[in-house]
């Protein structure tokens, strides 16, 4: 299983359910790749974010550590 598939399943997780199939190949992918491994609480964060922006999640659904994250991002991007 490629990087590339698995960060589509990730993905695909947050629109509907995976089959247990799919989360296994997460999980075992995720065992070598720490990439991927990375790749799915930062994915997690992005998502929060742009439902935030879309107005579809409110400030205080975020935890203080993911806020934490995006303050962090965006101060490396000045």
């Amino acid at each position: 299983m490629n990087c590339e598939k698995i960060t589509y399943y990730i993905e695909k997780g947050y629109l509907t359910e995976l089959n247990i199939t799919e989360k296994i190949q997460i999980k075992l992918h995720q065992l070598y790749c720490k990439c991927c491994k990375n790749y799915e609480p930062d994915s997690l964060t992005l998502n929060k974010v742009f439902k935030l922006l879309a107005g579809e999640n409110k400030v205080d659904e975020l935890s203080k550590q993911e806020k934490e994250a995006i303050k962090t991002a965006l101060e490396r991007m000045d």
